[in-house]
């Protein structure tokens, strides 16, 4: 690909004033390079353009210098950045292409270090303006620190940016993101313009802080929704637990007539997992594949994370073995999905050709190994890939060691969970259980009975069950459910119908005639 064109802007006219010969030359070469640089593929093009440039002695123009490090940096930040460097004066948008480049990235420091030598020019210019404050705003975010954002905020309102929607939406999502939600809040508030951006930021920020309640507030208060608003909410409710709600919300959207987009189905599909829900997973296959996004990354993993947790693991492994550039969090979901549902030999089966195919492993990876081993009986391989995490540089951490049953290490973990929430009984209730499997009756007794003392409640389990396209769900001792008492009665007639096929596999084993008594579930439904 050659970018060499010497004489498109040497044309000369003597019918025209040097004055508009100069414009018409200069717009030649900007429509030149802009034209070439959309073609750009590789950085090497660049390079050339950019050598074409310096030898026409454009190399300093800094309008045709922007462009050339809004692609450059597409490419490769570092070589975009030894061209800002070697120009003389740079101007606040050259400034902000670089910043901008380092906050997509991310790379936080470069960024906020790139923006601070900027304030220290001694000249005192080039001045950020509402266009660069945003990324610095995200940056600051990125680290991960309210007080930096609280500066970056403080300099804004000091400078007379802090009235531009753009600037106050990135500060609502800055603050949303360190989970300081209340000043989050108080941006909003005070916002005399607020679009669909802004309003989606401050729902989010309440979901990601796991304020369900005032999410949902606000969202019906939105004068307008788009997928992203609606997404926020559905993306809360799954990652909080909540995946009924999820659901509901995504029936909702779809009533709604908004287009659920690739973020909606990678949020379904994690709720469909939860619930095991295949229909409606199925569902949003099938719209994944009809709107073109099935081959995403994000949704091919998601789909395997699904049918595998709903039990379809031949469909898991069909989505799986047609993903062709598959990466590492895919065959994490697959090695889980198959231990989990006690296929242990396949599992391990699978991670043996992840190494074969030079897939790294990571601490995830090993979880799922460990498990596939424990239900297996896979002692002596599950020891030799716990021995081998070190030729894997990977900490062993607690998730790992479950595979050993170590009463004492459980103790000490015990310890320290009890110090973070002592009225979790579910963490004593492991620990009994390992005390019982082990025969340490006296510990399992003295376990009990602080279970019992405890003011704390272990939560309940719960099931879900999908029927017709409708989710029951059902918790322990559940007794508020609209239909509870028919369920016991029903549950009572199977308990009878047990008892009554056990008496007489016994009668018959003893060679004595069974006795007959009515059929119980029988004389109901009749």
């Amino acid at each position: 690909m050659s970018f060499y064109q010497p004489n498109i802007w040497r044309e000369t006219n003597i019918q025209k004033k040097p004055n508009t010969m100069l414009s018409s030359q200069r717009e030649k070469l900007n429509q030149h390079i802009l034209s070439n640089l959309e073609k750009c593929k590789h950085l090497h093009h660049i390079k050339q353009l950019q050598s074409h440039l310096i030898t026409l002695g454009h190399e300093h123009t800094q309008f045709l210098t922007f462009k050339l490090l809004r692609s450059c940096s597409v490419f490769d930040v570092s070589y975009a950045r030894l061209i800002f460097d070697r120009i003389p004066s740079p101007n606040v948008y050259l400034f902000t292409a670089m910043i901008t480049a380092y906050s997509i990235l991310p790379d936080p420091p470069s960024a906020l270090s790139l923006f601070n030598s900027m304030l220290r020019r001694p000249e005192g210019r080039p001045k950020p303006n509402h266009f660069l404050y945003p990324h610095i705003i995200r940056s600051s975010s990125d680290m991960g620190d309210p007080n930096l954002i609280a500066s970056v905020h403080a300099r804004i309102a000091k400078t007379g940016f802090g009235g531009y929607p753009f600037v106050e939406t990135a500060l609502v999502d800055a603050y949303c993101r360190c989970a300081d939600v209340k000043t989050a809040r108080e941006v909003f508030d005070g916002m005399r313009e607020r679009s669909v951006v802004s309003w989606t930021a401050m729902v989010s920020g309440y979901a990601r802080a796991g304020e369900l309640g005032e999410a949902v507030k606000l969202f019906e208060e939105m004068p307008e929704r788009d997928a992203a608003a609606w997404n926020a909410v559905i993306a809360g409710f799954a990652q909080n637990g909540l995946v009924s709600e999820a659901v509901s919300f995504l029936k909702r959207m779809r009533v709604a007539g908004e287009r659920p987009n690739e973020t909606t189905v990678v949020c379904a599909l994690s709720a469909c997992g939860h619930l095991g829900m295949v229909m409606l997973g199925r569902w949003a296959h099938g719209y994944a594949k009809k709107r073109g996004f099935s081959s995403s990354p994000f949704v091919l993993n998601a789909l395997v994370d699904m049918y595998g947790k709903c039990g379809r693991l031949g469909e898991a492994r069909r989505v799986f073995d047609g993903w062709v550039d598959r990466g590492l969090t895919a065959w994490n979901s697959m090695i889980n999905c198959l231990a989990l549902h006690g296929r242990s030999v396949e599992a391990v089966s699978m991670f043996e050709e992840m190494r074969r195919r030079k897939v790294c492993p990571d601490e995830v990876t090993f979880v799922g190994v460990f498990n596939a081993c424990t239900h297996g009986g896979l002692v002596d391989e599950g020891l030799e890939y716990f021995e081998s995490m070190r030729e894997h540089g990977i900490e062993r951490k607690i998730e790992h060691y479950g595979i050993h049953g170590e009463v004492e290490l459980a103790e000490v973990a015990m310890e320290r969970l009890l110090a973070i929430d002592p009225h979790d009984t579910g963490n004593r209730a492991m620990l009994a259980n390992m005390y019982g499997e082990r025969g340490r009756w006296e510990k399992v007794r003295l376990m009990r009975r602080n279970l019992k003392g405890n003011v704390g409640k272990k939560l309940p389990g719960c099931s879900w069950v999908e029927i017709e396209n409708v989710v029951h769900q059902f918790y322990s001792s559940d007794a508020i459910h609209p239909a509870a008492e028919e369920i016991y009665g029903v549950l009572e007639c199977l308990a009878d119908e047990i008892t009554r096929h056990a008496h007489e596999r016994n009668a018959f084993m003893a060679g004595s005639e069974p006795v007959r008594r009515p059929d119980p579930y029988f004389n109901i439904v009749s």
